[in-house]
């Protein structure tokens, strides 16, 4: 296993990479309709007692992963049995990104495309170490929120405001299952990052990491449902699969600038595989330590194969 520790901020910016994921296209076709936007700001606060609780987990368990804590805690049997769990859950959980990844960019532009591409970057990406993989993402993050506030500027003068009314016209109950859903998907998700914990250095206070990380995350997720309610409407954005995509493919400036729905889809691939990528590298670290493999790179290539 690799030696080299990451600092808060590449923390953080892993974290919130791993929230935007595939929310960033695919969010938006549940309850709550045009108060969506209300939803999710009541997920970003109700998630902030999870972000206590799992910084209060890495706190009491210094220099320990989620995994050791299991083993710790629960005993050899049982710890084991709960590593299994959590390492199929969280292999699952990457191969349905993966899914709807490869997905959207063969319907929306390269038919051809095959999940083995998308497969072996993410095998080199493991074998690069954490380190490599958190410096990658602390690089690539302003570039997604620079491109989701791009899109936020073209489409202003086509934002539709009346889409926003009537409030609350369906009542609270769709909006409070709407927030259930948003904390269950992405922000309590966030919980594959305690997997990490043992290789951040001695600085991180993570309960700060994970509530900066929500909060960010959170945010730029709500503004880009923001903008989409506001191109779209409802029912029109329930009517699309690809809901970021279409609203970003019919802002057009003096029919100059138009077509911008490749930021949309630069920002899924990178966020997806970001994801994909996560879950895949704590499923890997599970299984190593259950069958007792001391190098992550003998397993990776036949694993995420």
């Amino acid at each position: 296993m690799e030696n080299k520790k990451i600092s808060s901020s590449q923390y953080k910016s892993l974290m919130v990479i791993f929230i935007f994921g595939t929310s960033l296209i695919f969010v938006g076709n549940i309850h709550g309709e045009e108060d969506i936007w209300i939803s999710i700001l009541i997920a970003i606060a109700m998630s902030m007692p999870l972000a206590l609780i799992y910084g209060k987990i890495a706190k009491l368990f210094p220099k320990m992963g989620l995994f050791d804590i299991f083993i710790k805690t629960y005993g050899k049997v049982l710890g084991k049995f709960f590593i299994l769990a959590y390492s199929f859950h969280f292999f699952h959980l990457a191969t349905m990104i993966l899914r709807s990844m490869t997905e959207y960019i063969q319907v929306a532009s390269l038919p051809d495309t095959s999940q083995y591409t998308t497969g072996i970057l993410i095998i080199y990406t493991i074998n690069a170490g954490l380190s490599a993989f958190s410096t990658w993402a602390k690089l690539i993050l302003p570039i997604v929120i620079l491109l989701i506030i791009t899109t936020i500027i073209l489409g202003f003068n086509q934002f539709d405001y009346s889409y926003l009314m009537p409030i609350l016209y369906n009542g609270l109950k769709p909006v409070m299952v709407n927030s259930y859903l948003f904390i269950t998907f992405p922000f309590a998700e966030t919980i594959v990052f305690l997997v990490f914990s043992a290789y951040a250095d001695d600085n991180n206070d993570f309960t700060k990491v994970y509530i900066h990380g929500i909060l960010i995350g959170g945010f730029f997720l709500f503004i880009n449902v923001f903008r989409n309610i506001l191109l779209l409407g409802f029912p029109n954005v329930n009517n699309v699969l690809f809901r970021s995509d279409f609203a970003t493919s019919i802002i057009t400036i003096s029919n100059f600038i138009q077509r911008i729905e490749i930021i949309v889809s630069s920002n899924l691939t990178l966020t997806s595989f970001a994801k994909a990528t996560t879950y895949l590298y704590a499923a890997s670290l599970g299984f190593i330590k259950l069958f007792n493999i001391k190098n992550i790179k003998d397993f990776s290539l036949s694993y995420v194969l």
